[in-house]
């Protein structure tokens, strides 16, 4: 492997000292994949492009941790000890241990393995590349949050004319799938801020089922978890209650709510960094709200909220619930009531008195009551908003209680349950996203040097299931033939893949009756793919090892949920007929071990497989057989985990 570092500044600009982004080191890791430990990508076995040639070159883009702890001393460590050591030394100041050859080998591959990197990602040879890691401001950095890093890496993307880009989401935040609670409040996941889309589903969901799900969960109304049929108010209710009566606009769905608290919770940790009180955190939201009662209507409804207030014992807080309903005997209109309780913060009255308030966090509900001014200032009075973590435990509550579909049975109601819990498992079974860089490049104007030809290879005598690379840009100068077109594009192909390493060009079946001296601009049409057709020679066995990413496993898919190809969720073959097919779909638990003999449901069947084809996800077909059963467990436990470059956990 080849190191080179460029220093780079990464994240907005200004000064370090004020969040104006810093200094970093972008470390460029060219990887020679013949000598590599892990020939074959993991990434494009499961994201549908498990047919592609083995590419030459990997390149991995790292910027390594930043924090104080890690600064200066992480690129590599001792194989005996563990030690960590600078990257130029091969020799561990513990244990005296030198290392050399493949010891230092071995090193960089930790390096690649190394967890803690605030970037990592690997584009292949051909332009397709994956994001294996994002570490911001929760991951170690001191400095660059996810945001900063993830722009520097989109504009990275841009200048080297990267064509896709795929990233497994698999994040958690305080205990939350964050593609889950990101997809209810914007639609998307957090990569879709930098025009990552819906890239390929377990269960062979796709992009229509994913955005049906998410429109399904965000749409569900709030006012169906108020059941009237009780006096005694829930848990949920009064949280959603809370959420209610702090917004300034009407919340409707699932999504306003999850929405608001997001924004909440931003603004909260936004006063918290700077330093300011808390105030009502949706104050930008208010000043935009048009009021429809005249200052006759308010002065009503604050005279009647104040009556009850002096009425009720002194130093006893009163409830938004129940002072609204108590003013409601004198207002008719609830909206009024609602509008004019969010304008008595600190408000001050003539016989020395103001209204405190405050948010109880054991009741969820916003209080008031009337105090002097020798108790407390009337600018603290209106520090009542949600603590930072009253709003993480209600935002967890809430997602277990909404959107988590292990947990939200119990209080999810009869009308959308079914509906509600199926949405959320199909949006959790999707966590592959793809960025198509190449779909929005835009297209250069007409060079007078240099031609560029869209060329795809068409191979004689190709193997059985062969499958096409790629298309590749080659650039001829404008005064190239058709000779030297295929000459180019073959050697552009042969530098690119392992497979076609030996490719030698014979034909252009587009132009059969030209020669090759016919200059390429005299026959060529803007945008025109054309064909290369030939044939590898020498070693047969080059062709077959590096002909596909996803090895040289022959295996076949076919799920009863539809899939038909490795999505990198847990599956096992049948030890009659050899066929994979997920663990889930069979009946067996993600918590379960996979049974030792396993028969599927078609060879199970009297009929011996000529019976309809079973549902997705169901239980049952498993039948106890002689032989021992296989299992695709998990593609990794981490990024280049289990000895393998770039690869990421599964969930399920």
């Amino acid at each position: 492997m080849v190191v080179n570092g460029r220093p780079l500044r990464v994240g907005e600009e200004g000064p370090e000292e004020d969040g104006g982004g810093c200094g970093v080191e972008l470390n460029v890791v060219e990887e020679d994949v013949l000598r590599s430990r892990s020939v074959y990508c993991d990434q494009c076995r499961v994201v549908g492009w498990s047919g592609h040639p083995v590419c030459g070159k990997r390149y991995h883009f790292i910027i390594e941790n930043d924090s104080i702890q890690m600064a200066g001393r992480r690129r590599t460590c001792c194989l005996r000890c563990g030690t960590p050591m600078a990257a130029a030394e091969s020799r561990c100041l513990l244990c005296n241990f030198d290392m050399e050859g493949e010891e230092l080998e071995e090193c960089g591959y930790l390096h690649l393995d190394d967890s803690s990197h605030l970037l990592h990602a690997v584009v292949h040879a051909n332009g397709y590349g994956h994001l294996l890691r994002v570490n911001g401001r929760e991951g170690g950095s001191r400095h660059l949050t996810g945001r900063d890093i993830m722009s520097f890496w989109d504009r990275l993307c841009k200048v080297l004319h990267v064509r896709k880009v795929t990233v497994m989401d698999i994040s958690k935040k305080q205990g939350m799938d964050y593609r889950l609670l990101h997809a209810i409040t914007t639609g998307h996941p957090w990569y879709g801020e930098w025009g990552y889309k819906f890239g390929a589903g377990s269960f062979a969901h796709t992009s229509d089922t994913y955005q049906e799900a998410v429109d399904v969960l965000s749409g569900i109304h709030l006012a169906l978890y108020s059941s009237h049929r009780s006096p005694i108010r829930t848990p949920l209710q009064n949280t959603i209650a809370l959420y209610w009566s702090l917004s300034d606009r009407q919340l409707v769905t699932v999504r306003d709510l999850f929405r608001f608290i997001m924004h909440l919770l931003h603004q909260a940790r936004k006063d918290a960094e700077m330093s300011k009180p808390a105030m009502d955190g949706h104050g930008e939201v208010e000043s935009n709200v048009l009021c429809m009662w005249t200052n006759e209507d308010i002065d009503r409804a604050e005279a009647a909220m104040l009556k009850v207030l002096r009425a009720v014992q002194a130093g006893r807080w009163v409830s938004w619930r129940a002072l609204r309903g108590a003013a409601s005997k004198a207002v008719d209109s609830q909206e009024l009531l609602d509008y004019s309780l969010r304008g008595l913060r600190g408000k001050l009255m003539d016989d020395g008195h103001f209204i405190a308030v405050r948010c109880n966090a054991e009741t969820s509900a916003i209080e008031y009551r009337l105090e002097t001014y020798n108790n407390q200032s009337p600018v603290d009075a209106t520090v009542f908003g949600p603590s930072v973590e009253h709003l993480v435990h209600d935002l967890r509550f809430l997602y277990d209680a909404l959107l988590n579909p292990d947990t939200m049975l119990s209080s999810q109601p009869e009308v959308v349950g079914a509906s509600a819990r199926n949405a959320a498992a199909k949006i959790l079974d999707c966590k592959q996203f793809i960025k198509h860089y190449d779909e929005s490049a835009p297209e250069s104007p007409p060079n007078p040097i240099l031609l560029a030809v869209r060329c795809s290879i068409e191979l004689l005598d190709h193997p059985k299931d062969y499958t096409a690379p790629p298309v590749e840009l080659v650039l001829l100068p404008a005064s190239a033939t058709l000779g030297e077109l295929k000459m180019l594009a073959a050697r552009v192909f042969q530098e690119t893949y392992l497979m076609f390493h030996s490719f030698q060009a014979e034909q252009l079946p587009d132009f059969p009756n030209l020669s090759d001296t016919t200059p390429v601009k005299h026959v060529l049409s803007p945008s025109q793919l054309v064909r290369v057709r030939g044939r590898c020679t020498g070693d047969n066995r080059r062709i077959v090892q590096f002909r596909m990413e996803r090895g040289l496993e022959n295996w076949t898919v076919d799920c009863t949920c539809g899939a038909k190809d490795d999505d990198g969720e847990r599956m096992m073959a049948c030890d009659a007929c050899g066929v994979w097919q997920h663990t889930r779909c069979s009946g067996i638990s993600d918590f379960e071990e996979v049974p030792e003999k396993f028969i599927c449901r078609k060879c199970a069947s009297p009929r011996k497989g000529k019976g309809g084809r079973g549902g997705g996800g169901g239980s049952g077909g498993r039948m106890e057989m002689a032989s021992a059963g296989r299992c695709k467990d998990e593609i990794g436990s981490s990024v280049g985990g289990a000895g393998k470059i770039g690869r990421l956990a599964t969930v399920g």
